[in-house]
């Protein structure tokens, strides 16, 4: 069997798309060609024209952008999982401070906790002037300086355990300090 295959001639609206493609095929090739970021002139291109993102500060008057609109606070923009400002540390931070006076050769043990309720953040421990909040300048021998846990193996710390040995010549204080913040912070 023979097949037959005839080519038939196109008609004149195929011939004028087919024109039409191939002008616009061949201009839009010899613009991205010919056409560069030194070709075109400076503040020619609308802003809808440009990539987000593509410009810096260096391009943007920011005399001529408005103010930004006041944020609108609601209630739960207010809170952080549930809780209001004052349940966080910056709001609710406290030191507890214990001093013990040791006599001359002696050793003594000072601690300072946190209320029920709190946690403790830190600590630690200094020997100081009695009456006074200055420390002192002689020989007194800090043994530890720790954190106390809740129970054996606890993460949270509940207060500041001090130990020393008091060898100044005189009546020195030992003291321990806690930073104490509510225990949901």
């Amino acid at each position: 069997m023979r097949s037959t295959f005839s080519i038939r001639r196109p008609s004149a609206a195929m011939v004028v798309a087919l024109v039409a493609l191939f002008a616009a095929l061949g201009g839009t090739g010899y613009a991205a060609a010919t056409l560069s970021g030194r070709s075109i002139q400076r503040h020619t291109i609308p802003a809808n024209r440009v990539v987000d993102n593509a410009l810096g500060g260096g391009q943007i008057n920011e005399s001529k952008l408005g103010p930004v609109p006041t944020a609108q606070q609601s209630a739960t923009a207010q809170q952080l999982q549930g809780r209001d400002a004052t349940r966080f540390l910056a709001n609710s931070a406290r030191v507890e401070i214990n001093q013990l006076n040791v006599v001359n050769n002696a050793t003594a043990t000072v601690t300072a906790s946190c209320l029920q309720g709190e946690k403790g953040i830190g600590g630690g421990a200094a020997w100081m002037i009695v009456n006074s909040d200055n420390p002192t300048g002689f020989d007194a021998q800090l043994n530890a300086s720790f954190p106390l846990p809740a129970a054996g193996g606890a993460a949270e710390i509940t207060g500041w355990r001090a130990v020393g040995i008091n060898r100044t010549g005189s009546t020195r204080g030992l003291r321990a300090y806690v930073i104490c913040v509510p225990r949901t912070a």
